[in-house]
């Protein structure tokens, strides 16, 4: 009996230090990319991210410069007309001619926003593949302000809001309103979550970058935005 208490103790010992090993990897590496230094950092990881893990992203942008990224929460709208219109965009769509309001719905899946210009991009991929493609020109986001996140969302789209400083961003469309809930960092790439190896907290640590990044440049287009 002895023995495999004593055997028990070693292994949690084991797991305990571990973990506390790779929590002190993770802090470390986090370390190298904060603050301006960070910042100043961000857009030569921003290309190098894109030309690998975001490959996607770029293609679907079809040549448009990306300023900056970050992770968002999936739109789903209302009626076929949307649906489709959203899957084929190439400009902003014509909201107040389908004559429908956009609504949320969870989806375990990736979304984007991608800054261009003075453009705003929103991406879904499913399961790695490019569903939905809007654009929100210059003139709407002049006119998009600030909101709150409503404790209805923050039960209803708990997966969308826990743990990732979520902001959230009124939108007129054409006569039509659309929220969109947005974070400061990046959890995902298109095709899943990263994957975990030797270089899992490097790649962590890029992509929390990449929301800050998106943060600083978009709230220096549109500071209106920023509550």
């Amino acid at each position: 009996m002895i023995l495999y208490i004593g055997i028990f103790v070693v292994i949690v010992a084991a797991c305990v230090f571990i973990s506390l090993m790779m929590m002190k990897k993770q802090k470390e590496t986090a370390r190298k990319y904060e603050g301006e230094g960070g910042i100043a950092l961000a857009s030569g990881i921003k290309d190098e991210l894109l030309s690998q893990e975001f490959e996607e992203l770029t293609k679907q942008m079809n040549g448009a410069p990306i300023d900056a990224f970050t992770q968002c929460a999936y739109i789903a709208t209302v009626g076929d007309k949307v649906a489709s219109a959203a899957a084929t965009a190439a400009k902003t769509v014509a909201w107040a001619a389908v004559g429908v309001k956009a609504r949320y719905r969870e989806r375990d899946n990736a979304s984007y926003l991608v800054l261009s210009n003075n453009e705003l991009h929103y991406l879904f991929f499913d399961d790695g593949e490019a569903r939905d493609h809007l654009v929100f020109d210059h003139e709407t986001l002049l006119n998009a302000r600030p909101a709150q996140i409503s404790g209805s969302e923050k039960v209803t789209r708990m997966g969308s809001v826990m743990g990732l400083k979520a902001k959230k961003m009124h939108l007129d469309v054409n006569g039509n309103g659309l929220d969109i809930i947005y974070y400061g960092a990046v959890q995902r790439m298109p095709d899943g979550i990263i994957s975990p190896g030797s270089g899992m907290f490097e790649t962590q640590s890029k992509l929390q970058l990449m929301g800050r990044f998106f943060l600083n440049r978009f709230y220096q287009k549109y500071p209106q935005l920023q509550d």
